[in-house]
């Protein structure tokens, strides 16, 4: 396990990243998509798990995908020297000359794109990933533009290698009628053009193998989460590759009728012993977890109680053997990131970042 301690080590919680997790994690992806190449995607400092750590362990990958033109820049002047793709592509000529000097391939989503690469006057030509958009309405071209653009990239002495792609807006809905609908839209707008493709995101990889193309886009199944909804990351062979950690901080006897934090959103229905772990929403811990929501310590699943407080969280002890200065594991190997998400109402992603956010910075 890594742990960065840089910016808040005198916290008493701490995320710690699990490498050899990272890289089973990359081999189930092989394993379900063994005839693609693999984009592995450590945008949002890989998901909270620290963008050049990630890059390191994940060297195996076939190529890294960020979202920012700042992400891979940071990652050239790291010394990654794989090949990259930049998700939003670029937005002024000063970044695509940068993408052209540090080797970057850039996505092609919009018409203003299209023409700064094809008007530029570039040192060396760029890798072009077009993007169409097939039903997720958010980034990409019309499927009716793509022939056209496809033909005005390849006449262009800007443009080394074209690809096409575009992304699933609800794979991880295995029954989703429009997961099909998407597939068939960009079989036929690729269909008569020879290129290499790209659709496959972690839910995709899993369940859709006609949709592995080329290559394919893992981004959550990476870090350890289940793309799907009721099913288990250990049950797709997946590991947490973020173990997020605190010390229990006090122990303290609550009576029947006692009322636990702000807003007295818990009021004990009986004796009890109650423990306060220093970790809170200023660590990345979820605001919104509801009372019950599970913490792991010397062994038991323990609830949480009470309101989510910025340092602290407080959790029923009774009848567990506990110490001050224990071991409590909010999600990690022990308690699944997914089942900690499901009862803050949030999502793995989210919990991810927030709390890799308090203790990993790009540098």
């Amino acid at each position: 396990m890594s742990e960065d301690t840089s910016s808040q080590h005198w916290r008493r919680a701490r995320v710690l990243i699990n490498s050899d997790a990272l890289l089973n994690n990359l081999k189930r992806v092989r394993d379900y998509s063994p005839n693609a190449q693999v984009m592995a995607v450590i945008k949002a400092n890989a998901y909270g798990h620290g963008m050049l750590h990630a890059a390191t362990v994940l060297d195996s990958a076939d190529m890294f995908a960020v979202a920012m033109p700042q992400e891979a820049f940071a990652l050239r002047a790291s010394g990654c020297t794989k090949p990259l793709l930049v998700l939003h592509g670029f937005n002024h000529v000063d970044e695509l000359e940068k993408f052209s000097a540090l080797n970057i391939s850039a996505v092609i989503h919009q018409s203003k794109q299209l023409d700064m690469l094809i008007d530029s006057n570039l040192t060396l030509p760029v890798d072009a990933w077009l993007k169409v958009d097939t039903g997720m309405h958010r980034l990409g071209i019309s499927e009716n533009d793509a022939e056209h653009y496809f033909a005005l990239l390849r006449n262009s002495s800007n443009v080394a290698k074209i690809y096409i792609m575009s992304h699933f807006a609800n794979a991880d809905e295995r029954n989703n009628e429009l997961n099909n609908k998407q597939l068939d839209r960009f079989i036929k707008v690729t269909n008569d053009i020879d290129v290499e493709c790209s659709m496959a995101n972690s839910a995709a990889i899993i369940s859709m193998p006609k949709s592995h193309f080329e290559m394919v886009r893992p981004g959550i199944m990476l870090y350890g989460s289940s793309p799907f909804a009721g099913v288990t990351a250990e049950e797709l062979g997946l590991q947490a590759a973020m173990q997020f950690e605190a010390e229990l901080l006090a122990i303290k006897q609550l009576k029947a009728g006692d009322a636990v934090g702000y807003g007295s959103t818990f009021v004990a229905d009986r004796d009890m012993t109650m423990g306060i772990v220093a970790a809170g929403y200023g660590d990345g811990y979820p605001r919104h977890a509801k009372n019950g929501t599970p913490v792991w310590i010397n062994g038991h699943r323990c609830q949480l109680i009470g309101r989510v407080s910025m340092d602290s969280i407080s959790i029923d002890l009774t009848g567990v053997k506990a110490s001050v200065g224990d071991r409590v594991v909010l999600w990690g190997r022990e308690l699944g990131i997914d089942e900690i998400a499901a009862a803050s109402e949030s999502i793995a992603y989210e919990l991810m970042c927030n709390a890799g956010a308090a203790y990993f910075s790009i540098r």
